[in-house]
This record gives structure tokens, C-alpha cells and sequence, in this order.
């Protein structure tokens, strides 16, 4: 069946032609041409211009509204290309120009949907790689690099730039990393290593192939693991410390014992001796187990603070006093360096103390006698903290000690030679307590010329 839609098209035309015919048909019907083959002829002519004139006026007409409706349905199509989709056509009539807008609506609403959807993933696939803590790469079949996150780009210290259309072995910069991706190239199958790039960084590396449709590449993941393997070194070096620590009283213990089970106990001052010694190994052991479980106090913030404002002398004359016949008997001069107008600080006077103890003591104890040993305290200007530092002149710390001579049980070099006794605890104790007060404690020294220790209290 013919559409209306159609049928309204055909009226202008219709009306047309009808209006010619009637026009015709008056003029054949004047008595003036009734038998005249020449009017019949004048009429036919004028009729046939008549119809061929506005026939192009119409022809016209539709071109220029045709032309209108393309240009605008342009308009749409170049709008919709540079992502401005807000604007839309109205379907005036209820013709074939109508039905052409309205599909064109349609195909504009979906497009933007779709267009919105995709910009809503990019964005969240955007803001995960962005923020992932891992690295990742993603390479092309060829091994190009086509994607990198910041991640990547800060564990294997390379610009955007430098990534760009790089292969990986140019951005990676690393043999094992290399081998893991050319293995996985041969063999095709995801492969895992882990690569340690120099002394500071640890990764894990993974290395997976993949395919969609007739797009292939890989996909590389590097972990970073340097903190975990941190962790278990120190895991491991605390094992074997404490079972080094605890060996040496036991096994003392034990002679003591043997020795008076094989008659020690029949010569009294050679008991009594012995028993002696038993008694320092233990108040040894004792020591440790106290020290251990104050750490572990500490350290699971079950022990609370007593802060309040103290004079920073009140923190280091009660230790230097203390240990000040220690030091007379190594022949070694304790110095106090206090200026006049120190601020008081924000702390736990006895635990603090614990602190000053602790450095002064380990300096006094690496200090060859004639040396000196300085306690001092500042406040720099435009801090809020006062410095409080604990210099020797003794043989200092080696280098590779330096960064670990906080950790529990660690003992440095010149501790076991010197035969300088000690749980190794104390410097773990004393940083856990200076960090509780929201200071920092830190160590400078070199061989030879002595060492130096630091730490902060806040100001009240």
C-alpha cells in the first residue's frame, strides 16, 4: 500500500496538475477555439510551459529543502566526530526528510552512549594505572612499547619520553629483564623471575603474552618486593643474633655447671666463684628477656607516655651522673654542651633519659681512654625541635654497619672485636622510644675519627 507519508509528498504535484488541466480545459472550452486545431495547439503549449515552470519551481524548492536538511544532518555528523553531542535536529513534518532526522537522532543518541561509556572506562583504566602501585608495561607483538604507567617509569627511572615507542629492552635496560621477555617470546607461556637491579631495588617480574582477535603482545608487571626482602633479612639476621646471643650465656652457664658437678662445689672459694659467675649470666639472660619484652611494648604502642614539658637538663644530668665513675675508671672526660636559653621539650623524662642513657653509655664504651665524650643540645632556628647529640672520639662505625646499627641484636664489627659486652638492644629500644615522641634519631661516623649520634624532642 502506497505510505501517506508518500501521498503528502505527491500533493504539490498533484495540485499542480490539476490546475494545468483545468486551465487546458477552460481555454479548449471558449467558443473562440471550439473547432480550432491552432487554439487546441496555443493551449496545449501553454499548458505544457505552465507545467514545466512550476515544475522547477517545485524541483527547486525540494532541492533547496533537501539541500538544507543535508547540510544541517553535515552539521550534526561533524559535531558528533569532535565528541559535541548536545545539539540534536527536530523532525518537523511527518515525511521521509522526518523519518531521515529522527533515524539520525537515533544513531546520535547511541553513539553518544556508547562514546560516554567508553570515556567513563578510559577514564577509570586511566586512573588505575595511574595509581597502581606495581609497574606495568604493555608491548606490541614486535616488542614496542605502547603503554607504561608511572609506576614502571619510577622503578625503572625513565622519562614519558624515553618510553615512547621504545622497544623493551631498551626501556628495561636489564639482562635478566631481558632474557624473562625473550623467553616468554620463544616459549609463549607467562614466565616469572625474580631481579634485583643493583643493591636498593627487588622486583618481581612477570611476563604474559597475550591475544585479541589479530592483536597480539605481552604484558609485563614488575612488583616491587625490596621492603619484603628487607623484612626477611632482617627476619633472618634476628634468628641468628639472638641464637648468637643466647648461645654465649648458656653455653657459660653450662661449664659453670659441669665444673661444679665435678667437685667445684668441695673447694668453697672456687664455688663461690663459679656462682658468681652464674649469676652474672643470668642477670645476663634477664636482661635480654626484660629488654626484649620492653621493646615489644614498645614497639605495639601498649606502653603509654607520660608526656609533659621538661628541661632538657633534667634529661641528660641524671645519666651523665650515673655513668660519670664508669668514665673516671676508663680514664675518659664526660663534656655538657648546653647553651642558657633552651626551650623545654615535650617528653617522657624516663624514657628519655632511658635514650641519653644508652647513647652514653655505647659512647664511653668504644671510647679508648684520653678520649672524650660530648653531650650536646640545640635548637636551630625556625625549628620546632631541640637536637640533642652524643659525639665520641672513639674508632667509629664502619660503613656498612651505619644503616643497621638500629636494628635489634645487630652489633657491628668493632663490638665483637673489642669483646664489648651488651644484649644489642639498646639502640633498638632508644629508637622506638625517640619515634614515640614524634622525633628521629640518626648516626654519622667514619672509621677512626669517632661517631655521633642524634636525636629530637619536640619543643612544649
Amino acid at each position: 500500500m502506497f505510505p501517506k507519508r508518500h501521498w503528502r509528498a505527491a500533493i504539490p504535484f498533484l495540485s499542480l496538475i490539476l490546475a494545468v488541466m483545468s486551465g487546458l480545459a477552460a481555454v479548449v472550452s471558449r467558443p473562440a477555439c471550439v473547432g480550432s486545431a491552432a487554439c487546441l495547439q496555443r493551449a496545449i503549449w501553454t499548458a505544457a510551459g505552465l507545467l514545466a515552470a512550476s515544475a522547477t519551481v517545485l524541483a527547486l524548492f525540494q532541492a533547496g529543502r533537501t539541500a538544507r536538511l543535508l547540510h544541517q544532518l553535515a552539521h550534526m555528523a561533524r559535531q558528533l566526530a569532535a565528541d559535541k553531542q548536545n545539539g540534536r535536529l527536530l523532525a518537523q513534518k511527518q515525511d521521509d526528510a522526518g523519518e531521515l532526522i529522527r533515524a539520525f537522532n537515533l544513531l546520535t543518541d547511541q553513539s553518544s552512549s556508547q562514546i560516554t561509556r567508553l570515556t567513563e572506562e578510559k577514564r577509570q583504566l586511566a586512573a588505575g594505572m595511574k595509581y597502581m602501585a606495581d609497574g606495568l608495561i604493555i608491548a606490541d607483538g614486535a616488542g614496542k612499547v605502547k603503554l607504561i604507567n608511572p609506576a614502571a617509569r619510577r622503578l625503572l627511572k625513565i622519562t614519558p619520553k624515553v618510553a615512547a615507542n621504545h622497544s623493551i629492552a631498551e626501556i628495561v635496560r636489564h639482562h635478566e629483564l631481558i632474557a624473562l621477555w625473550q623467553r616468554c617470546q620463544t616459549e609463549n607461556k607467562e614466565q616469572v623471575a625474580a631481579v634485583e637491579l643493583g643493591r636498593d631495588l627487588f622486583l618481581r617480574a612477570v611476563v604474559t603474552p597475550y591475544q585479541e582477535q589479530e592483536t597480539r603482545g605481552y604484558l609485563v608487571i614488575l612488583q616491587d618486593l625490596t621492603q619484603i626482602r628487607t623484612l626477611q633479612t632482617i627476619r633472618r639476621d634476628f634468628v641468628s643474633n639472638i641464637s648468637h646471643e643466647l648461645r654465649t650465656p648458656l653455653a657459660s652457664l653450662r661449664a659453670v655447671v659441669e665444673t661444679l658437678q665435678d667437685g667445684a662445689l668441695d673447694d668453697p672459694p672456687a664455688a663461690a666463684r663459679f656462682l658468681n659467675r652464674a649469676e652474672h649470666e643470668v642477670d645476663t639472660l634477664t636482661q635480654m628477656v626484660e629488654e626484649l619484652l620492653e621493646l615489644s611494648l614498645i614497639e605495639s604502642g601498649l606502653v603509654p607516655l607520660k608526656l609533659a614539658p621538661t628541661a632538657v637538663s633534667d634529661l641528660l644530668l641524671s645519666p651523665l651522673e650515673r655513668l660519670r665513675p664508669q668514665a673516671k675508671r676508663d680514664k675518659i672526660e664526660l663534656i655538657l654542651d648546653l647553651p642558657a636559653r633552651l626551650p623545654m621539650v615535650t617528653a617522657d623524662a624516663e624514657r628519655a633519659q632511658r635514650v641519653a642513657t644508652n647513647l652514653l653509655h655505647n659512647a664511653i664504651k668504644f671510647t679508648p681512654p684520653g678520649g672524650k665524650v660530648t653531650v650536646r643540645a640545640r635548637q636551630r632556628k625556625q625549628e620546632t625541635a631541640v637536637t640533642i647529640s652524643v659525639t665520641d672520639t672513639g674508632d667509629g662505625i664502619p660503613a656498612a654497619d651505619l644503616p643497621r646499627i638500629f636494628e635489634r641484636f645487630y652489633k657491628s664489627d668493632r663490638a665483637r672485636t673489642r669483646g664489648q659486652g651488651g644484649t644489642g638492644l639498646g639502640l633498638a629500644i632508644a629508637r622506638h622510644i625517640v619515634q614515640a615522641h614524634n622525633g628521629r634519631i640518626w648516626a654519622k661516623s667514619k672509621e677512626g675519627q669517632g661517631s655521633a649520634f642524634y636525636f629530637t624532642l619536640p619543643v612544649a
